[in-house]
């Protein structure tokens, strides 16, 4: 047991996200100390270089896009582009033009987004940990249920919104001995726009198309018989259920890539909290009390570009 504990606790630390985070920004750091030319004297602000490496690079890119090899004079022209880039760069970083910016600001806080997501992915889960990690989530991946029904629907528009309930609550008695398929059930009720028969939907599905309260109340109702009345954002229905598939879990073999993602997906979130909590012990944050804040010029300013703009 002696010897068994500081293995233990050695693996608790090798499987830490925040070991993971801090062994690939040391990764980064070593990389960059090594590559980077600190030895060598300062480059000429003056002088833009394209190596063999870089015309590798534009060459991959170029065949990326489904084009043939390029020519010399291709590759010359595309050398040409890149070095005028790099010139504008740093004329632009040169006026102070990467300071303050929205959009450059936004891309780096992206690209850092980005290298957190990367180290997500070095911790692999096992098949067992996998599994594990579904049971303690399967109402995650549970499959909702599925109902098969038909409707009679009552207008707003040709009853009013009291007159549609009151006429589907009366017609609801007659109902008791028509079956679902009577050929008389059509002049019984309104015409609807859609389908008078909805067959294996999901909650979701039929929330879509007749409101969230619809379908709950629609799952609450008996089987094969009518009943109601249920009112929809178009007026007022009787059902009728032929089947209620209810929800169940779905199997694990047949989700697996799923539950992979969404296992890396909240590795992810972890190692990114953890690293934001860990940059954040290093500011110092000040930010004023919006109560105080006059913002009327603001709001003044976006109604003269709202109005600009029409």
């Amino acid at each position: 047991m002696a010897e068994r504990a500081p293995l233990g606790w050695m693996r608790h630390i090798l499987r830490d996200p925040l070991t993971h985070f801090l062994v690939a920004g040391g990764v980064l750091f070593a990389a960059w100390t090594a590559f980077s030319p600190q030895a060598a004297p300062p480059p000429d602000p003056v002088r833009i270089e394209i190596t063999e490496d870089d015309l590798r690079r534009m060459a991959l890119v170029w065949l990326s896009q489904g084009r043939p090899l390029p020519s010399p004079d291709q590759m010359r022209e595309l050398a040409q582009q890149e070095a005028t880039q790099r010139i504008l760069v740093r004329e632009a970083v040169s006026l102070g033009l990467d300071q303050e910016d929205e959009i450059i600001a936004r891309r780096l806080a992206q690209k850092m987004d980005f290298l957190l997501a990367d180290l997500a992915t070095f911790d692999e889960p096992s098949e067992d940990e996998l599994r594990a990690w579904y049971v303690e989530n399967a109402d995650r991946f549970a499959l909702p249920p599925r109902v098969s029904f038909r409707h009679l629907y009552f207008s707003l528009d040709a009853h009013g919104p009291e007159g549609a309930r009151i006429a589907a609550s009366q017609a609801l008695p007659t109902l008791a001995a028509v079956a679902p398929d009577d050929p008389r059930l059509p002049g019984m009720a309104d015409r609807f726009m859609f389908r008078d028969y909805y067959g294996g939907r999901t909650p979701d599905e039929i929330a879509k198309e007749f409101g969230p309260a619809f379908s709950d109340e629609l799952l609450a109702q008996p089987q094969g018989r009518w009943a109601g009345p249920i009112r929809s954002g178009y007026g007022w229905h009787l059902v009728w259920i032929d089947t209620l598939e209810p929800g169940r879990p779905a199997d694990f073999e047949t989700i697996r890539e799923d539950v992979r993602s969404a296992w890396l997906d909240e590795r992810y979130r972890e190692i990114r909290a953890r690293a934001y909590d860990e940059m954040l012990l290093r500011y110092t944050i000040v930010i004023p009390d919006p109560a105080t804040v006059d913002l009327a010029p603001a709001a003044t300013m976006g109604r003269s570009a709202q109005a600009l703009g029409r």
